[in-house]
């Protein structure tokens, strides 16, 4: 089992599904944030935004800054979670150089999606 950096309380399952609310946002449509605040609820904030930052984003910016998106009905579930999964295997996996390039690749992602997270931020408690 992957070492998720959630709370002991919260399950795998329960982690797939906030994934796939948070990647609505990354999707060419009308964002509910409503929808994925009520996913949200579950878990601390800081981890919620860990996981929009570090996890969701990394894999889903790239359909957001498209011209032309490839995702407008959302992400596919399973084949979202396989390739977060690939990614969190990507960053824990390398030296320290990756390291560093993962996390100027976090700052690059905070600093494009504020203002989607500080919406976000807006609907949970």
């Amino acid at each position: 089992m992957m070492n998720t950096g959630m709370p002991v309380e919260a399950s795998i399952a329960q982690v797939q599904h906030l994934c796939e609310a948070l990647s609505d946002i990354f999707v060419d449509n009308v964002v509910d944030y409503h929808a994925i605040a009520a996913q949200a609820r579950a878990f601390p904030t800081r981890h919620v935004e860990q996981l929009f930052f570090e996890w969701v984003a990394p894999v889903c910016y790239a359909n957001a800054l498209a011209p032309v998106p490839s995702v407008w009905a959302g992400f596919e579930p399973q084949l979202l979670w396989q390739d977060i999964c690939h990614y969190r295997q990507y960053v824990t996996g390398g030296g320290w150089l990756r390291r560093q390039r993962v996390a100027l690749h976090v700052f690059f992602l905070r600093q494009r999606f504020a203002a989607d997270w500080r919406e976000l931020r807006g609907y949970l408690p």
